[in-house]
């Protein structure tokens, strides 16, 4: 049996359906966080629906309802989900330049916030997550899920808020949770900190997370990746190692 063959008879529908499979598992990816996907699984029910009325039940009016509704199926999907198509075929022809420019944008908004915490004396601390997961320290807090802001950055660690004390947890591009407990470090070299900086300590040993400290008392930048600390950063500074050790997360 010559390949053509086993192309014809096994190959091309193997890489049919792996391709149409990823196809599909991209365009979810790109709508999970959207209402639009809601409409894709209310069409999939529709889809199924429609398969049980026509080959099951032989139901023909409804069938043929149904199909006229289907014939119109590719105006409709080009309608209901032309913002994520638009969105899919952009970044399939500048992937780079996209991913560069969330990576601007998300190291822009925590910068912006570390400023004004350094400036006004504010307490934060926040943990940027990175190939291992914090989801037993995500539980510890309240579930936030938003976008990495400035603003929301600051309504959180705001003297006053309820979310103030603990940590904000970041993942994926998306503020997961606030006031996070996080464990404190027991390194001999750490205790002479306060309790921020050993919890910020913490969590950095135990994972590969990054994390970023604001002192209450002086409004110093400290950052924490692994067992290494520096303290009195800069905003230069700091954004420069941002850049250096997110580039796996955006």
């Amino acid at each position: 049996m010559n390949f053509n063959i086993l192309w014809q008879k096994y190959f091309v529908h193997i890489v049919d359906i792996m391709l149409i499979g990823y196809l599909l598992y991209r365009f979810i990816i790109y709508i999970k966080d959207t209402r639009a996907i809601r409409i894709f699984f209310g069409l999939v029910l529709m889809f199924l629906f429609t398969i049980v009325v026509v080959f099951v039940l032989k139901l023909p009016v409804t069938s043929w309802v149904l199909q006229r509704f289907w014939l119109a199926g590719v105006v409709l999907l080009a309608i209901v989900f032309q913002p994520e198509i638009r969105t899919v075929l952009a970044e399939l022809y500048l992937p780079a330049k996209i991913v560069n420019s969330k990576k601007i944008i998300f190291v822009e908004e925590i910068i912006s916030a570390i400023k004004e915490f350094s400036e006004t004396k504010t307490g934060s601390i926040i943990v940027i997550e990175r190939k291992i997961g914090l989801k037993d320290l995500v539980s510890t807090g309240v579930i936030i899920n938003a976008d990495v802001l400035k603003e929301m950055l600051i309504s959180i660690f705001a003297k006053g808020s309820i979310l103030h004390d603990g940590a904000v947890i970041i993942s994926k591009n998306k503020i997961i949770a606030a006031r996070c407990i996080l464990p404190l470090s027991e390194e001999e070299n750490i205790k002479r900190f306060g309790t921020r900086h050993r919890a910020a300590a913490g969590v950095a040993q135990i994972s590969d997370a990054v994390v970023i400290v604001t002192s209450e008392e002086t409004g110093q930048i400290s950052f924490f990746n692994n067992k290494k600390i520096e303290t009195r950063l800069t905003i230069e500074q700091l954004r420069e190692k941002l850049n250096k050790t997110i580039n796996d997360i955006v």
